[in-house]
């Protein structure tokens, strides 16, 4: 089935006219109609505002996939620029075998879990994250009460300690490879960390790496 004949197949679908299908699309009624006279099909300018008329995906339209089937519908969609590491990500998920698919996915939920059960307990505490880095989240206490500390989360042990914002040092039961990461983010951001507790301002330390 071409694009033009699946065009027509879902206009009898929904019952709905070429006369209605053209002021929703602004195509013109004569150039649908050649669609299935001279059996072609309309162009890549066309195909969001005909998907948009008759409530299917450009994958639905384009793909090929049987009238009978409801893929294509009802699915949502997003959008991730090239270059970025989300697309690389999933680029290196699809090569994936099932197996190791499922790893990452298990891998992927218990960060996620950690995440969120720590962030409830720092939203209760009035603590605000202000920093991650290798798997490495520092809140701060927004109310800038008791002592220059700041929370240390590693997300992949989940493992909770503090580091003291004037001296480094730091408490948790970090391992030995995770504290020298740990110590030397501290180093670079010792200024910055002390300026935002004396200052009251909150904000966000800059990616580290």
């Amino acid at each position: 089935m071409t694009i033009g004949q699946r065009i027509f197949y879902l206009l009898e679908e929904k019952h709905m006219t070429q006369k209605e299908f053209s002021d929703r699309t602004g195509i013109a009624t004569t150039t649908i109609s050649d669609w299935r006279k001279k059996n072609t099909n309309p162009g890549s300018d066309k195909i969001m505002s005909i998907c948009a008329a008759l409530d299917v995906t450009p994958e639905y339209l384009l793909s090929g996939v049987t009238e009978d089937s409801d893929r294509g519908r009802n699915i949502d969609y997003m959008v991730i620029p090239t270059g970025t590491e989300e697309r690389e990500l999933i680029e290196i998920f699809n090569d994936m075998n099932f197996v190791d698919r499922a790893h990452v996915m298990e891998y992927a939920r218990k960060i996620s879990e950690r995440k969120s059960r720590y962030c409830e307990t720092a939203k209760a505490k009035s603590m605000v994250k202000i920093a991650e880095f290798c798997d490495i989240e520092v809140f701060m206490n927004s109310n800038f009460e008791g002592e220059p500390f700041v929370d240390v989360n590693y997300i992949d042990d989940d493992v909770l300690g503090k580091l003291d914002i004037r001296s480094g040092v730091i408490s948790g039961n970090f391992s030995k490879y995770v504290r020298p990461v740990i110590e030397a983010w501290y180093k670079d951001n010792k200024n910055l960390l002390e300026s935002i507790w004396n200052t009251k301002k909150m904000m966000m330390i800059p990616a580290w790496e």
